[in-house]
This record gives C-alpha cells, sequence and structure tokens, in this order.
C-alpha cells in the first residue's frame, strides 16, 4: 500500500509539473514583443503652410460658404497646423485628379524610407523576415503592397504575407494580431509590420517606463474600434521622427494658425463666397 500510495503521488506530482510547464510555454508563445520601429517622415518639400493648405480651398470651384465654413471647423478641430504634409499631387495643384501613379510613388517613399532604414537600425536582413503584413488605410493596387515590398527588397519565397486595406486605422492594431496569431504557430519567427505606430510621440518625450501598461484605442472607417494593451519591458526614449521637433511640443501658444488667417469667413452673410 505504501509503494502504491508513492507511485500515485509521483504520478500526481509528474502531472502538475506537465501541466505547468505547458501553460507556461504557451504564455510564452502567446507573446509578441515590439524589438523596433521606425515612423516616416516626409521631406520638406512636402510640407503644408496655412497659405498653401488655404489656396489649395480656395482654388476649388466646388465650394460654397457653407462648405469653407465647414473645412474651418474641420481643420481647426483636427490640430492642423505648419509642420502639415500633403501628397505631391495637391503640391501640383492635382488634388482633383490623383492618378494611380501617384499612390504608388508615396508608397515606395515610404518603403524606400522607413523599411530600410529600420533593417539598418536592427541588424535583420529582408531574407530573416518570416511574416509580412502590410495594412493601408484606403490604397489597395494590384499587385498589393506586400507583394511590391517582398519583390522590392528580395524576401524569401516562403515568407508569409498578408495585405490588408479599406478598414481605417483601427486595422493597425488588426494587423498586430494577425501578426501575434502567425508567430503562435512558428517559433522563434520574426515578423514585419508596416502600420501607424501612435506611441512614438510618448516615446520621444521620454514618457514610457518599463513596467508602464498602456491602453491603445483606434477608431476606424463606420463603427469599427480595436483595442490592446502595449506593455513596456524597457526604457523607452527614441526619438526617432520626432528628432527634430519633440522639443517643440506641447506648443506654448495654442492658437491656431488657420482660426487666426481663416475665421473671417464665419462673420460672411450668405450662402456664396467670392475669392
Amino acid at each position: 500500500m505504501e509503494l502504491l500510495a508513492l507511485v500515485t503521488v509521483l504520478l500526481l506530482a509528474h502531472a502538475v509539473a506537465y501541466l505547468a510547464w505547458t501553460a507556461a510555454a504557451r504564455r510564452q508563445q502567446s507573446r509578441c514583443y515590439l524589438l523596433d520601429y521606425v515612423c516616416h517622415k516626409p521631406s520638406d518639400d512636402r510640407k503644408v503652410s496655412t497659405e498653401a493648405a488655404g489656396a489649395v480651398i480656395e482654388r476649388s470651384k466646388r465650394l460654397s460658404l457653407p462648405e469653407y465654413r465647414f473645412l474651418l471647423r474641420v481643420i481647426v478641430r483636427s490640430g492642423i497646423g505648419e509642420e502639415t504634409y500633403a501628397p505631391r499631387n495637391v503640391l501640383d495643384g492635382r488634388e482633383g485628379e490623383p492618378t494611380h501613379g501617384d499612390s504608388l510613388g508615396e508608397m515606395e517613399d515610404f518603403f524606400g524610407d522607413s523599411i530600410a532604414e529600420l533593417f539598418a537600425r536592427t541588424g535583420f536582413g529582408p531574407r530573416d523576415v518570416d511574416v509580412l503584413v502590410v495594412n493601408a488605410s484606403m490604397f489597395s493596387p494590384d499587385p498589393s503592397l506586400a507583394s511590391m515590398i517582398v519583390h522590392r527588397y528580395g524576401m524569401r519565397k516562403d515568407v508569409a504575407a498578408y495585405s490588408l486595406a479599406g478598414m481605417g486605422c483601427s486595422a493597425g492594431l488588426i494587423s498586430l494580431d494577425l501578426a501575434r496569431n502567425t508567430l503562435a504557430t512558428r517559433p522563434r519567427a520574426l515578423a514585419l509590420v508596416v502600420l501607424w505606430y501612435v506611441l512614438s510621440y510618448m516615446e520621444a518625450k521620454g514618457r514610457l517606463r518599463r513596467g508602464d501598461k498602456v491602453l491603445m484605442v483606434t477608431f476606424g472607417s463606420g463603427f469599427k474600434c480595436n483595442s490592446c494593451v502595449w506593455e513596456v519591458t524597457g526604457d523607452m526614449a527614441d526619438k526617432g521622427a520626432w528628432a527634430d521637433c519633440i522639443d517643440a511640443y506641447p506648443p506654448e501658444n495654442t492658437a491656431n494658425p488657420y482660426m487666426e488667417k481663416f475665421s473671417w469667413i464665419n462673420d460672411v452673410d450668405g450662402d456664396s463666397l467670392i475669392i
């Protein structure tokens, strides 16, 4: 009887140890770590001053006074200022007739800048990537943006490539979840996610410290809304794309330049305007 009891205890101990090990292994596999990131900052020749943006609105022949007032409210409430950038077709006066080539050119500028810098920063190469997830709010060309990146950087033929489009900003977190789920089936794999990283401002300000947990909520088109929690595993103070301007934020003067220069639109009577 004593031998039977001893065997029973050993079997139970083994079962408990195995279950604990399995749970720990699953928890470890379910974790997804952000190793590094790069935010794209366009060149200065794509900046849109208050005057330039006003000129874009004024040259439109389809707008009446109510539309001008509506645009002014949107611009002011969006926080757009003198550090805003625009696509080249807008700067060239072709905002009413964008082409497929314009969109491809903008994507190429981004791919050639940010992704190359990310590889240089991390020490990883294109052929080290096991999973590629690309998210774009609206642009969905054929071939896909993911296939363009695979071809441009000569990634492996067996890379798992995914393209997401048409879901707005909320798809940024969907792309992260897709990468995490794919990595769960590929131990020690590496994923490249092309998305919108909104914590870069907080990191540049030095507000992210080891142990912090940050709730991230993103809204997309329609009623879509996604959320996730970031856990900071190390002190973060990389200024990245904010390096040359982070000290100017938040601005001491919160007056909006658009309201200062175009608020007269609200004082005009009637529904028509001649400029």
